[in-house]
């Protein structure tokens, strides 16, 4: 890729070839940042994975969007200095996005920035938050706004994660992974529409899933690593699901969810654009419902999400702008809407009344 060629392996046992990178954790004591939940679920598996290494500390980071804030990685750059951890050491995130998003802020920012190796443990940050380099923590009035571009040194998408996952979190990867069907990854797109959600928990299936997100995010990153233009499509649906996630503070909401509602809305906006056929958009609405995720949801105010959009970092000349659809697979970006539009769309859609 263009910050630096790095390894994105998947499958069953991944975390164990983390010993191909003893070199790199073994300069200097490294600081593994570990999802609580993970850690009281899988502790034994990380710790057995580690427990050669000579010298790391463990900080412990609670659940929730909330905690990748810009106030909570001041104190965990605190712990760091406090930890030994040096500009030779290494930043290993293991967990969910958040987790991930927040570890590789660390290390972006630490010292002016040290390595990281990303240990998603969830279908969501396996599919996407791992792969393509974007770090960065949240403010309280919009999402990832304080953040850099850092590339790992290794992504390892150990699959035997996804063992404990519940169907909820599962979904909540299915959206961003379906999201890529959308946009162009047509093999994808064929797997989801001759599965439902039941068969698509086979572990092969979760493994091809995995495997083909990455192979597509991979391939659009390595064509523009810093969202100068093509990258942009992979902002379909985000825009009003990020407006949606700090709307309601990240609570009560996943990502899956809020970037499932904005895809729902996307759709229809791309309809009454005249960029889409309606025979193309029902047909994506119908494989977001087969998967149980969501495509309405009362009681969001549309000025509200308007008014967090302006914030968006998607935004410019006071307009926000979509990655929209005008096809099966065929993504256009950076389309300014008019305000009178999206807001019509927003009420319409999110009371299912589109």
């Amino acid at each position: 890729m263009p910050g630096g060629a790095y390894e994105v392996v998947a499958g069953a046992g991944a975390l164990s070839l983390i010993e191909e990178k003893r070199g790199l954790l073994e300069r200097d004591p490294f600081a593994l940042i570990v999802n609580e939940t993970v850690l009281g679920l899988h502790g034994d598996y990380i710790r057995r994975c580690f427990g050669d290494f000579h010298a790391f500390d463990i900080y412990g980071m609670p659940d929730g969007e909330e905690q990748k804030s810009y106030r909570h990685a001041e104190r965990a750059f605190e712990w760091m200095l406090g930890a030994g951890i040096s500009r030779r050491s290494t930043v290993v995130g293991v967990g969910g996005g958040v987790t991930g998003d927040f570890a590789g802020y660390l290390a972006a920012l630490y010292m002016r920035g040290i390595s990281v190796i990303h240990v998603p443990t969830t279908l969501l940050a396996m599919v996407d938050s791992s792969v393509g380099g974007k770090v960065a923590v949240n403010l309280s009035t919009g999402k990832n706004i304080v953040g850099a571009f850092h590339q790992p040194e290794m992504v390892l998408a150990d699959t035997d994660f996804l063992r404990t996952l519940p169907d909820d979190e599962l979904r909540n990867g299915l959206a961003e992974a379906v999201k890529h069907a959308f946009i162009g990854e047509n093999e994808l797109y064929a797997l989801f529409e001759s599965n439902d959600f039941d068969s698509i928990k086979n572990p092969k299936k979760l493994a091809d899933i995995v495997y083909l997100s990455a192979r597509f995010k991979s391939s659009i990153v390595e064509r523009d690593e810093r969202e100068g233009g093509v990258r942009a499509i992979l902002n379909f649906g985000h825009t009003v699901g990020h407006a949606i996630e700090s709307l309601l503070e990240y609570r009560g909401i996943s990502h899956g969810e809020a970037v499932s509602l904005g895809m729902a809305v996307e759709l229809e906006l791309s309809v009454r654009a005249g960029l889409l056929d309606r025979a193309h958009a029902q047909r994506c609405m119908r494989l977001l419902e087969r998967y149980g995720l969501s495509t309405h949801r009362d009681g969001l105010d549309a000025d509200g999400l308007m008014h967090h959009m302006k914030f968006d970092k998607k935004t410019s000349g006071g307009a926000a702008h979509f990655a929209l659809l005008a096809g099966a697979g065929e993504p256009v970006y950076d389309r300014a809407m008019p305000d009178g539009l999206v807001r019509g769309v927003l009420a319409d859609v999110l009371a299912g009344e589109a």
